[in-house]
């Protein structure tokens, strides 16, 4: 158990990636275009429009956007195999990898709203987006790592 299967570990990141953007679509509709301007009088990608300029995005962008986003899930997927000899196998140390990844995206947006780079509403909203969209993500991902045999059983 205390060896990490790579393989299984990249997998289980990719798989990670597919459901956060999942979750995120549903997330982003729900939360950002319906609840959002309810409270905030303004659509989240407006608020983004308000303090970016929308670039012309290129295939490089693309590209090097998907790298990153796969090595970040690959590497919480890594983190959650390496709890699992002190947590157990499962939802329990899935939700651990979860916090301790929602605490650092909380603290990303503290800090850029701290610098002034997005306001404070909608450093909020996309805090809690993270928040939900994270967890979810996580779970996805370390079923996948686990494999269905093993999911939800006690530490061997």
């Amino acid at each position: 158990m205390n060896e990490i299967n790579v393989k299984r570990m990249v997998l289980a990141g990719l798989a990670m990636l597919v459901m956060w953007v999942a979750v995120a679509i549903l997330i982003q509709i729900l939360f950002e275009q319906v609840i959002a301007p309810v409270f905030f009088e303004q659509t989240a990608q407006e608020m983004w429009l308000e303090i970016i300029e929308p670039g012309d995005r290129r295939a490089l962008n693309f590209w090097v956007e998907s790298f990153t986003s796969l090595l970040n899930c690959t590497l919480l997927i890594w983190l959650y195999a390496s709890l699992r000899p002190m947590y157990g196998v499962g939802t329990k140390t899935a939700l651990i990898t979860s916090a301790f990844g929602v605490i650092l995206g909380f603290s990303l947006y503290v800090n850029l709203i701290s610098l002034g780079l997005i306001p404070l509403k909608l450093g909020l909203i996309e805090a809690v987006c993270e928040g939900i969209e994270f967890p979810i993500a996580m779970l996805a991902g370390a079923a996948i790592y686990e494999g269905q045999e093993k999911w939800g059983r006690p530490a061997e």
